[in-house]
């Protein structure tokens, strides 16, 4: 019997589409990244990896490497931070000297050392973060940091020389000073102990740099053998 062309086109229209979603639903389907701004960032580990490759290329040789290395990581976020932390030790020795300014007879240069040191640790501390702060939108920040001018110079050079005096007059007071407010060489226990540590520090401070940059000539060792490879 001979099927009606318009009888099979009427049952092929009377019932509702297939549904397809259960097979949508059962696929393997990507992620979907619509939720993604489409200007995000990319990861953060390229960058400061990125720089210190780009330095590793740029260098004249290891020392070279290591001076913009040290640059690199002085002008992380991270650093520009402990670097306003750090504005609270010569504030801590200005305070303790001014305090305890008549109080250590066994060598009163001293208290005289924790301030004098205080007050040009914030000048510096306060150039420094203000060089940062003209120079953060800089795309040659690096050359022109490594250009120091000669107020930072002067200012290193009395800060270097007074901490030399510091240590000649702290150390040697280390087995003559006494607790005993009576005695000659009475000296106030939280005052000495505070520059003799504070002193001690920067000795501490200094190894650690060296341990640094001890890393960043293995780093470019690293870097280089993995370009010529």
């Amino acid at each position: 019997m001979a099927t009606n062309p318009k009888d099979v086109e009427a049952q092929m229209t009377d019932g509702p589409p297939p549904a397809y979603e259960s097979t949508i639903m059962s696929s393997n389907i990507p992620p979907s990244y619509s939720n993604t701004p489409a200007d995000a960032p990319p990861p953060s580990y390229d960058s400061l990896y990125g720089k210190v490759k780009a330095a590793k290329q740029s260098s004249d040789g290891n020392v070279d490497f290591c001076k913009k290395f040290m640059m690199i990581i002085c002008g992380t976020i991270g650093c520009t931070i402990m670097l306003a932390f750090v504005l609270a030790i010569p504030i801590t020795m200005i305070v303790m000297g001014a305090i305890h300014k008549n109080d250590c007879p066994a060598e009163r240069m001293i208290p005289i050392y924790l301030i004098v040191g205080g007050s040009f640790g914030i000048i510096k501390n306060l150039s420094s973060l203000l060089q940062r702060c003209m120079n953060k939108d800089d795309e040659d920040r690096d050359e022109k940091n490594a250009k120091t001018n000669p107020f930072d110079a002067t200012l290193n050079l009395f800060l270097f020389a007074w901490f030399i005096a510091g240590n000649v007059w702290i150390y040697r007071t280390h087995d003559e000073w006494s607790k005993d407010p009576t005695h000659a060489n009475y000296c106030e226990p939280s005052l000495y102990w505070f520059a003799f540590w504070l002193t001690t520090a920067m000795y501490i401070l200094m190894g650690s740099m060296c341990c640094c940059i001890c890393c960043g000539g293995i780093l470019a060792a690293c870097c280089g053998a993995l370009n010529s490879s």
